[in-house]
């Protein structure tokens, strides 16, 4: 009488290091796909923020014939020196991001710090105006200015949305001219016009600038752009995270600085990041110039809106002289393919 027995079927060791072996191969080669195809994605989210935000400048020019100006500062009886609580340009084309809603509850007859403001500026929480590649994008601390406190003095300043997205002056000072010798006859232009007795220097007044926002009162229209809407950087992505004036409602430098190259943190990351302050003393205090520049999460470089609302990615390797004239709408230089 024979008798079968059934023998017991499975993996041997051998064969279970080999799968696993070839699952972690699998997976090394699919995450950096996956990982790029995100970014990806995200890139093309924050590229059609920058040509909304463009738009909706284009539909202010449309109403007003002209663009807002960079900070509202010139209310009534203000104490000079009180500029970091001006109103920004962000504030002034909310009703053509269809945010019309919060637009109508800020009283612009006071500084953004008092009456209704804090708590109506305090609570914006807008995702088109965040690029999705920036891990800190989000909410500040309004303190992280040092300056910004309540008009009073006392209390919590409160949180507010930090700046992704900046108006270009072009080529212009801040501060201090970060690296003057990469070309000292393109780097840094200096703001031309008046301040109030007491006033601080910078673009924060009625100052021009080579770009199309200044930094205060100066508003400009299409017909300054004298090189071409296609050839004039409009607006850039930055990370509010390396300057504790990025930001939206609060601090009076709405505009970004093209004097230093894309992704210059990079290389001179000086004044190191400020998530809940400054970041360092001295001239980290008032954002130098590079940290007033253009920069991203995107690897390579960093995206800009044209003037005439088209969206470009710029390498971190531009050349530096070409960068310096797409920021200047009126140096008469050819810019030809970028």
């Amino acid at each position: 009488m024979s008798r079968h027995y059934k023998t017991k079927q499975g993996f041997t060791l051998v064969e279970l290091l080999v799968v696993i072996a070839i699952i972690g191969i699998l997976v090394a080669l699919l995450l950096p796909a996956i990982q790029a195809a995100r970014e990806a994605a995200r890139r093309s989210e924050c590229s059609n923020n920058l040509k909304q935000l463009a738009l909706a400048l284009h539909n202010y020019h449309d109403t007003h014939r002209t663009f807002p100006a960079s900070s509202y500062c010139n209310i009534a009886n203000a104490p000079v020196g009180r500029w970091e609580h001006c109103h920004s340009w962000i504030e002034s084309v909310l009703p053509y991001l269809e945010q019309a809603a919060w637009f109508d509850q800020i009283d612009f007859g006071v500084w953004n710090n008092q009456g209704v403001n804090p708590s109506v500026l305090n609570a914006i929480w807008i995702p088109s105006l965040m690029c999705p590649s920036d891990p800190d994008r989000g909410l500040y601390v309004n303190s992280r200015d040092g300056n910004y406190t309540p008009y009073t003095g006392s209390g919590d300043a409160g949180k507010s949305m930090g700046a992704n997205y900046r108006g270009s002056a072009g080529p212009v000072n801040l501060n201090q001219c970060a690296i003057p010798a990469m070309n000292p006859n393109i780097n840094c232009k200096f703001l031309k016009g008046s301040r109030p007795a007491g006033g601080s220097a910078g673009p924060r007044w009625d100052d021009d600038s080579p770009g199309m926002f200044s930094g205060g009162f100066v508003a400009y229209d299409f017909t300054s752009c004298k090189d071409g809407t296609s050839n004039t950087v409009f607006i850039g992505e930055t990370l509010p995270i390396w300057n504790s004036l990025d930001m939206y409602f609060s601090g009076h430098m709405h505009v970004g600085t093209m004097n230093v190259p894309p992704n210059y943190h990079k290389v001179d990351p000086s004044c190191g990041k400020a998530k809940t302050s400054r970041g360092g003393g001295g001239t980290c205090a008032y954002a130098p110039s590079w940290m007033g520049g253009y920069k991203s999460e995107h690897p390579g470089g960093v995206q800009v809106a044209m003037t005439d609302g088209s969206v470009r990615f710029i390498n971190d390797g531009i050349n530096y002289a070409l960068w310096c004239y797409l920021g200047d709408k009126d140096d008469g230089q050819a810019i030809g393919d970028f």
